[in-house]
């Protein structure tokens, strides 16, 4: 099997042009329903692929999938985060220092869990100033203020109101669901009631607001989007509908449909309304071409043992052990005459090719759909693209 060094016998080391690295852009979309407390990512059901995954989540590197978690003897068939515990003291965030230093002894193994799931999370704020809103906002009012050049409606404080008296709803989208960001002027807000669509809010002047574009408030900014952080504020609280119902959780009062209860999702959520979130997210893959070079006069010898015409022998002598030097290559060359045998030439098909770190140990291998027929007089060159 050929692979990759000539310093090295059969391994041979890519040179500076045959190696690339290259970038590729992509804007996956993504499509989540909201109804009756339950979110719905890109109208899948994931928890009848993966029970441990809950709806409308997203599993971080997908770990763990297809895996059961019954015990055999006292081990499960799950994978799991660990660290030693050592001289660093390196540990999870998710144990704390106390517990790290008193309930573990040096060489210890502190286990994690998996899989890691995010989903997206809708905080709603009346106009009062509390300790809950209070954080939040000030978390994020660097933020908002940096914007403002893109426009007022970002400001912490400006003649369209101030975030600390204003009704808010904060929807957080974690990046795994878009990437590196969410790309520009493709959020799409839609809000129905039984069914029919009552008001359509989307970044139309790609500039992060939310501009209101079907409904009875047309042309209503009600609210604009932090594309790189993942934020989405919603601010105004303007009646888009003459139905009512109770869309605060833990309060039987009706309320009249505004965007301030878009994506409800209490535990007391209304039954009539749903909610649509369309976005598309702005992520990088990075990609390494190599060029793997099979030359003439190289790679025409192979270890299989059908490579030669007969079975090794070998031949022990006292201390010594060899093999049968005058063992011949098998001739597979084909004649054009029947019965008549053409004359040797050495053959080889590649089927595989090998991917070495420096310090020769296999990282990877790329399998040819079909396997290549080498010949002394031929030489290839193989394209390997990787994902890092």
């Amino acid at each position: 099997m050929p692979s990759h060094k000539p310093e090295y016998g059969n391994f041979f080391k890519f040179k500076k042009d045959d190696v690339y690295h290259n970038r590729i852009k992509t804007f996956p979309e993504v499509d989540i329903f909201i109804y009756t407390g339950s979110v719905y990512y890109n109208n899948e059901n994931q928890n009848k692929e993966n029970p441990d995954i809950p709806v409308g989540y997203i599993s971080l590197y997908d770990l763990n999938v297809n895996r059961t978690a019954h015990a055999v003897g006292l081990d499960t068939q799950l994978i799991t985060p660990f660290v030693t515990k050592g001289g660093s003291f390196f540990n999870f965030k998710t144990v704390s220092t106390s517990d790290f230093n008193l309930d573990f002894a040096l060489g210890d193994k502190v286990e994690g869990s998996y899989p890691l799931t995010a989903s997206i999370s809708i905080d709603t704020y009346d106009s009062t100033l509390t300790a809950a809103k209070q954080s939040v906002l000030y978390a994020l009012r660097n933020t908002l203020d940096y914007h403002t050049i893109l426009s007022p409606h970002y400001a912490y404080s400006s003649s369209y109101g101030k975030k600390e008296s204003q009704s808010l709803n904060l929807i957080s989208i974690p990046s795994i669901f878009y990437g590196s960001s969410i790309k520009k002027g493709s959020v799409v807000l839609k809000f129905y009631v039984t069914g029919t669509l009552m008001a359509e809010a989307s970044d139309t002047k790609r500039d992060g607001r939310l501009i209101q574009t079907t409904g009875s408030t047309t042309g209503e900014v009600v609210g604009v989007v932090l594309y790189n952080e993942g934020f989405l504020y919603i601010t105004s609280s303007t009646d888009i509908s003459t139905h009512k119902e109770a869309y605060k959780p833990l309060d039987s009062t009706t309320y009249s449909a505004s965007w301030h209860y878009f994506a409800n999702t209490g535990s007391n959520s209304s039954v009539s309304s749903s909610y649509s979130l369309l976005f598309k997210g702005t992520n990088y893959v990075e990609t390494m071409t190599m060029f793997a070079h099979a030359k003439e006069n190289q790679l025409n010898y192979s270890n299989n043992p059908t490579f030669l015409s007969s079975t090794i022998n070998a031949f022990v002598g006292g201390n010594i052990y060899y093999e049968n030097s005058q063992t011949e290559i098998k001739n597979i060359v084909s004649s054009s005459y029947e019965k008549h045998s053409a004359s040797f030439k050495p053959v080889t098909y590649i089927s595989k090719v090998g991917i070495y770190d420096k310090d020769k140990n296999l990282i990877a291998i790329a399998g040819l759909a079909n396997p290549v027929r080498k010949l002394e007089e031929r030489s290839y060159t193989f394209k390997l693209k990787l994902d890092i």
